[in-house]
């Protein structure tokens, strides 16, 4: 563990920025319709228990990370296949994230830019933050962050008057099975994959404040979601929010006289970012455990390389994102999200219940000494 510590406000924003990040752009809970709102509000109390188990598991296993509590309890040879598949899973991830944002980009903003030279140009910043470590991400959080709920507070104000509350009628028109299918995908989706944090968590400089600013800012991204959703919602109408591809971009546009789409762009700058910056480090940060390497640096630029690269190959077009991200990364995600980490919680409440041995020589000497 590289001497480096974190606060725990820096701890919130960094968290606050990867649980909004793709959320800019993308809504996970789209496929219940005009009912999103509700799945998302039962993925985000579905979200805060997944951070309690995350942070619990954090706890009870201090100063370790992901990579050191997998071989801890599971023994080096398991432990290490399962941290080699973790790293594939924090690299597959920034690379999904990269692809969303250089198709948004190239979409909206720069459509003759070649979607790998945007993503190109944004490695590169990235992999200077990431070099800097996780104490710099802290500070950059800091100043960066707080755009994210002010760009959404500015848009709303601008769209005050635009307004159609009937669109959130009829609720449950289909029933709860969309709503419950579409919750699933919003906690897999950003919740679940916070799982990266665990990676992270060590660098906090007060642990008994972990909880609270992990479920606080888990919290508050939900409540921030769900307000921009029910903004788009009455403000577009729920018709063309199922039409549309990047639905905050478009409710920007119905502003008259000024163009916040560079807002948008910001919010997807410092979100997707601080997203993609976390993934890196903690897949090189797990590449050196596994290896043994000191500096987690030296593997920082292959990562991202990688990241780019793979995110180019990934996907065909901006159609088949969209239906990998609702029909095929929810279930993918299970096992890193929801199985390996339960077990990992079970292991290590039972390693703490596990009562100590009584020390065997101590005792024939009490026993030797008691005859004499």
């Amino acid at each position: 563990m590289e001497k480096t510590q974190i606060s725990g406000i820096q701890l919130y924003l960094i968290l606050l920025g990867f649980l909004f990040g793709s959320s800019v752009i993308l809504t996970p809970a789209l496929g219940a319709g005009r009912d999103a709102w509700l799945a998302m509000i039962l993925a985000g109390v579905a979200g805060i228990l997944l951070m309690w188990v995350y942070t619990t598991i954090a706890l009870l296993n201090p100063s370790k990370t992901l990579v050191e509590i997998l071989r801890d309890k599971l023994g080096k040879v398991i432990g290490t296949i399962l941290s080699v598949l973790y790293i594939w899973y924090f690299v597959h991830l920034a690379a999904l994230v990269f692809r969303n944002f250089g198709e948004f980009i190239c979409t909206t903003t720069l459509p003759e830019t070649p979607v790998a030279v945007v993503m190109g140009l944004f490695a590169l910043v990235l992999l200077y933050v990431v070099n800097s470590g996780i104490e710099v991400l802290g500070r950059l959080s800091e100043l960066f962050v707080l755009i994210l709920p002010t760009v959404v507070l500015i848009i709303s104000i601008a769209l005050i008057t635009e307004h159609d509350f009937t669109a959130f009628l009829p609720v449950l028109e289909d029933g709860m099975a969309p709503v419950i299918q579409a919750a699933f995908v919003n906690l897999t989706f950003p919740f679940g994959e916070a799982v990266a944090f665990l990676m992270v968590f060590p660098h906090l400089n007060r642990m008994d404040n972990l909880k609270k600013v992990v479920i606080s800012s888990t919290a508050t991204s939900s409540a921030l979601a769900i307000f921009v959703f029910a903004r788009d919602l009455i403000a577009l109408g729920s018709d063309l929010i199922a039409r549309a591809t990047f639905i905050p971009h478009l409710t920007s546009l119905l502003i008259p006289e000024f163009n916040v789409v560079p807002l948008v762009d910001i919010n997807l700058l410092v979100g997707g970012g601080v997203k993609i910056s976390v993934c890196i480090y903690a897949a090189a940060k797990g590449l050196s455990q596994v290896t043994g390497t000191h500096d987690y640096r030296s593997f920082s630029r292959a990562v991202i390389t990688f990241c780019v690269v793979l995110s180019v190959w990934v996907y065909e077009n901006l159609i088949e994102m969209f239906a990998w991200a609702e029909k095929l990364w929810p279930y993918y995600s299970i096992p890193f999200q929801f199985v390996i980490p339960l077990l990992l919680l079970l292991l290590s409440l039972r390693g703490k219940n596990k009562p100590s041995q009584p020390n065997t020589e101590n005792t024939e000497t009490e026993s030797c000494t008691s005859d004499a």
